[in-house]
């Protein structure tokens, strides 16, 4: 799947999380293809993975 720079920036700012600008084309490269193999999970087991319930959140540290 193929991202932007701009949209990589724009998801990490809507969690507060700071890219550096050397780090940007390295992680957009990275987020594009686990977006590009999510996809491919998705063609091959999507009404499978439709049929579970997915994991509950985990917070490492936090009582429950």
């Amino acid at each position: 799947m193929k991202v932007t720079r701009d949209q990589v920036k724009s998801h990490a700012a809507a969690v507060s999380l700071e890219i550096p600008e050397e780090d940007l084309d390295n992680v957009t490269i990275r987020v594009g293809a686990l977006l590009a193999a999510m996809d491919a999970i998705e063609a091959e087991l999507g009404a499978e993975m439709d049929r579970v319930e997915p994991v509950p959140p985990v917070f490492p540290g936090r009582e429950t």
